[in-house]
This record gives C-alpha cells, sequence and structure tokens, in this order.
C-alpha cells in the first residue's frame, strides 16, 4: 500500500525459535499485517542482543548461532490509527519479547 507523510514504526523485538502454533511468529505477524492491510512491513536478524526472551542472544563467526536464539526484530509502517488497532492481536501472539512505537515521516513507499 502507498503511503507518504507522518506514521509510525512498529517495531517487535523477538527470537527466531518463537512460534505461534506450526509456524515462526516472525513470519505469522507479517501475515497478519499484509492481511490487516498495513502499509509495509521487514523483518531483521539481529547479531547479538538481551532482555526480551533468554540472557543472552548471539551470533558469532560465519552466521553459526552459539546461544539457544538468535535476536530478531519486525518492523511495521503506517498510520498510528492503523497499528494502534493491531497491536492487540500482536501482543496476543507474543509469548515474551518487547515492542515499541516510534514517530516516522514516510518520505516514500511504493510496492511493486
Amino acid at each position: 500500500m502507498a503511503m507518504d507523510g507522518k506514521g509510525k514504526i512498529l517495531r517487535i523485538f523477538l527470537n527466531e525459535n518463537s512460534r505461534y502454533e506450526d509456524r515462526p511468529l516472525y513470519e505469522t505477524l507479517v501475515q497478519k499485517a499484509f492481511q490487516h492491510g498495513l502499509a509495509g512491513s521487514m523483518v531483521f536478524r539481529g547479531i547479538q542482543g538481551f532482555g526480551f526472551c533468554c540472557k543472552s542472544c548471539r551470533t558469532h563467526g560465519l552466521g553459526m548461532t552459539i546461544s539457544k536464539c538468535q535476536p530478531m526484530a519486525v518492523e511495521f509502517i503506517d498510520r498510528e490509527e492503523k497499528l494502534r488497532e493491531i497491536i492487540p492481536v500482536f501482543k496476543e501472539m507474543l509469548p515474551t519479547g518487547a515492542m515499541i512505537m516510534q514517530d516516522a515521516e514516510i518520505i516514500f513507499n511504493r510496492g511493486e
């Protein structure tokens, strides 16, 4: 969905092992966002983190995980009202993690 102007970024921190039913949680979050008609989303894999799943998530070397989990972040962009509608759905799906919202000026957002 094309969108410009004032918006928000909703960021969810989780780990790669987080699941919802039989699928990776990050996949389900992105699918729900798409179904809800959000303007966009992206999943990022982290190299190190703590505080939202286990004592320490870390990657070492060439993508080799040396802890029981690897940190991830999933971002969504849209207008605040739209994001606030889906937050309760996301919160219900998160067993652990963190969620933050930030102001964003969306300069350009056009998909195929």
